[in-house]
């Protein structure tokens, strides 16, 4: 067991060419950078789970019926499983929701109904209790502070290209720092119109910012983001139980089937039980996590060959004739 910072200790062991398997859990161009500090990095056995830009699709019979505020139907599950998504954990998980596309004409709706239930988030320290006179009842920080200030200022970049570029922060106090110039506790922030031409669009925020994409065809707008984009963990196709276009839906998975590991329906991005395999393709993964998979994944079979004169089956006999 080697102690201490990973970018302190990992590349000499890398450099050094004794390691003959490497799993890693991180960005790309660490992992990147450590693969090629390698003497002969053919000889690794790679296992790596990277980041993602996971997207929530909102097809349009979801709002056949209208939203009725985000509270009835299928939207009362729908606005649980995009707030978990998006924000659980302040949104730093790799299987977070990390960009939503809505239809256009309903966009603006939807970004307003998203921002009010974001509003009510509690925001604090993490043991901090909220909501309540009865400490019994009361409720802990459901946003938290981010890890350092260079988290923070990234958040900040993303949010003032997206501002600069034609987006507007929908939610009350969005990214707004709570506690002084030295804090790092965040208010969560929804972008909304969010366009191509923006970071967040394509980089990985791991933070509290929800943005919002608004598209006029899934076929040209949502799915060359899929097909032609850099990561391809995991994708959350949200469709009405009632009204949904089956068809639109079953021709989704079968194409998104080769670009992600894990397809969910009416559910946000998130691990699986450890007895389902978790993977990833493209610049999100490398190889296949549950129990059995992480096991066959740093195994190598070795064969024992041999020709077969007749000694070894008369050996055989043999042998049948003494156990008897």
């Amino acid at each position: 067991l080697i102690s201490g910072s990973g970018r302190t200790t990992m590349p000499p062991l890398m450099e050094s060419g004794k390691i003959d398997g490497l799993a890693f859990i991180g960005g790309s161009r660490a992992a990147d950078r450590l693969i090629k500090a390698h003497p002969e990095p053919h000889r690794l056995k790679l296992f790596l789970q990277l980041e993602a830009k996971n997207m929530g699709m909102y097809l349009p019979d979801l709002f056949e019926d209208g939203m009725d505020g985000g509270n009835s139907g299928d939207w009362n599950n729908i606005m649980g499983e995009t707030i978990a998504g998006t924000l659980s954990y302040n949104g730093q998980r790799c299987t977070a929701l990390k960009l939503l596309f809505v239809p256009k004409s309903h966009s603006e709706e939807f970004a307003t109904i998203l921002a009010k239930k974001v509003e009510t988030l509690s925001v604090g320290l993490p043991w901090e209790l909220h909501d309540s006179n009865d400490r019994s009842k009361a409720k802990y920080s459901q946003i938290t502070p981010l890890p350092n200030l260079s988290r923070v200022s990234y958040m900040k970049e993303l949010i003032a290209d997206a501002i600069e570029k034609g987006a507007s922060i929908i939610n009350q106090r969005g990214g707004d720092i709570v506690g002084g110039p030295e804090s790092t506790l965040m208010v969560p922030a929804v972008l909304h119109p969010v366009t191509p031409n923006m970071r967040i669009y394509e980089e990985e925020q791991f933070g509290p910012i929800i943005p919002i994409a608004p598209y006029n065809s899934l076929e040209d707008d949502v799915v060359p983001y899929a097909r032609d984009g850099k990561y391809g963990q995991q994708v959350s196709i949200f469709t009405s139980a009632v009204k949904s276009n089956a068809l639109t839906t079953a021709k989704l998975i079968d194409r998104f089937s080769t670009i992600f590991g894990k397809i969910n329906i009416n559910t946000q991005c998130g691990r699986s039980p450890d007895a389902a395999p978790f993977s990833g393709r493209r610049s999100s993964a490398l190889g296949v996590m549950s129990v059995r998979d992480a096991l066959i994944e740093f195994s190598i079979p070795s064969v024992i060959s041999y020709k077969d004169d007749g000694r070894i089956e008369s050996a055989r006999e043999e042998v049948k004739r003494g156990v008897a």
